[in-house]
Formats: structure tokens, sequence, C-alpha cells
């Protein structure tokens, strides 16, 4: 990016290249930065000043960065690695750097409207309304590297981004009432969603139809089925998806793109990395192995 390029969109000259990445779920979105700056001193606005937002620090090169509130006065709160800042609707953040190279970041920006419909929970004046800079979280920091990770536009991890997404939530707004009401799904609901899963395997499906079957808000389904079985829904519906293809590659000489396409993968190297990743072997490996001699 030139000077002029970087002053017609409002940034500072010496922010030298940014992209950013936008995927969304459950009425959050998502943006993912990377900034590389050249050097000196570095102060803008970081915008979405109309939206309800946590920003994620996840990497930072050559410097350190700081939020403010307000353009001229320096946070008073102490750096700390994967720090992150919480603004409601309405409240302006600028971002300050001195001597930063490279910077990569998250906005999460929330539908609170939406949300608070979506997952049954009420959202508290103390939890939404009051910004916080600089503090540490570390159940959000990896949830939020989590999805950074989920490659753009592959239907196939729609699950596990609203699984996700859920548990940033909660976790941003939550309260005493959020702990007190977790429990496990009752024997009925337990089978009515597995049934459901399996039926619908290996098509993608979405966390709200799941907390439906069992009359539950998305966020306390989330953490009743994880009681109930150990696992996420998308870690549940992934195992299954698992033994379709362990079954394909014993009972068949279908090619792994065959493979992937019977089993809701997005393509084979999808099925590889993510069949590798469970098992330690290649599906091609593992059929070698496994199959009939």
């Amino acid at each position: 990016m030139n000077t002029r390029e970087a002053e017609l969109r409002g940034l500072p000259y010496n922010i030298r290249s940014i992209t950013t990445r936008t995927q969304s779920w459950n009425s959050v979105r998502i943006d993912i930065t990377k900034a590389h700056y050249s050097q000196g001193e570095i102060l803008h606005p970081l915008g979405y000043e109309d939206m309800t937002r946590l920003s994620i620090n996840l990497d930072e090169v050559g410097g350190i960065t700081e939020p403010r509130l307000s353009k001229n006065v320096p946070c008073p709160v102490e750096h700390k690695p994967r720090n992150m800042a919480f603004a409601p609707a309405g409240t302006p953040l600028w971002g300050y750097a001195s001597e930063v190279r490279f910077v990569y970041d998250a906005t999460v920006i929330f539908d609170l409207d939406a949300l608070s419909e979506k997952f049954g929970h009420h959202i508290s004046h103390a939890c939404g309304g009051a910004p916080r800079l600089k503090f540490t979280e570390p159940r959000i920091w990896k949830l939020v590297t989590m999805l950074a990770e989920i490659p753009a536009e592959d239907d196939t991890y729609r699950l596990y981004g609203d699984s996700l997404t859920a548990a940033i939530f909660a976790i941003a707004f939550e309260t005493r009432e959020t702990h007190a009401r977790s429990g496990t799904l009752a024997p009925w609901q337990l089978n009515r969603v597995t049934e459901y899963m399996l039926s619908r395997s290996p098509e993608q499906i979405e966390l709200q139809e799941l907390a439906a079957l069992a009359g539950l808000s998305q966020w306390h389904f989330c953490r009743a089925f994880k009681a109930s079985t150990g696992v996420s829904p998308y870690q549940w519906q992934l195992d299954e998806r698992m033994k379709m293809v362990q079954r394909l590659l014993l009972n068949s000489d279908s090619s792994l793109e065959a493979v992937a396409e019977a089993t809701g993968f997005s393509d084979a190297m999808h099925l590889i990395r993510t069949f590798k990743k469970r098992s330690g072997q290649t599906p091609g490996a593992w059929r070698r192995e496994n199959g009939l001699k």
C-alpha cells in the first residue's frame, strides 16, 4: 500500500499492507486482520464504533499495540500478551503502537439482540455495557484462534463455527446464572439429537437445528451435550464421519476424492489433513495397513 492509498482509506501512511478476512456464524462476525508496518508511531481509529465488539491480539512483532478510549490519552492498563479489548456499541477505540512491524488480530462483532434471542441468555448492563481494555481471557483467545484457522468459504465447518461462536458469546457475557443452568441432556434429548445427526450424516447441520430438537438455547445445548457425551456436537459428528470414511476405505476401492465427497469433506486434501490429525496416518496408509490382504 502506498502513502496515497493509506490516506484514502483513512489509515496512517506507515501501514505498509493490511488484509482482512471476514466470516460469520450464529449472528457473530469475525474479522481476521494481518497488517505490516514501517517504522514510527501509529495512531488511528480502530473502527466498528457502532457495533459491540471484542478485539483480540493474536500476535505482534517488533513492539506492542495499545487500545485507547481517547486519542491522546494512553491506556492506563499494563500491557499483557494476548490481551483483548471490549467495547459496546457507541464506544470509539483508538489504536496506538510504536515500532511495531506486524500485527495479527481479530475483531469479534456481536449482534446482541439476535444473540440474546437465539441463545436465550439475557445480557445484563453490567456485562454488556462497560468497555474493558487490555484484559486477558485464555478461553476466548483459544476459541478465536480456532475460528481463525477455519478455511474461508468452507461450509463443512458450519457446526464447528456455530459451536465456537456460541462458546465465545457465553464466556464474554457470562453471569452466575449461566453456570447454574448447565447440566446434562435427558436420555430422550440425547437420543433424539444423535439419531437426527446420524440420519443427516454427512450433511452439514446447524447448531440451532440440534438445540431446537432438545428444546434448549444453543448455548445451554452445547454445554449439556458435552457434559453428556464428553465431546462437542461438532466432534461427535466428525467422529461419525470418520467412521464412514474408514468403512469406505475398507469396503471399497473408491478414490479419496470420492470418499471425501461421500463423507462431507470439501475435497481430498481436507479429508487427508483431518484423517491424519486424528489417526496419525494418511487415509492411504491406513487403508493399506487395515484393508483386505
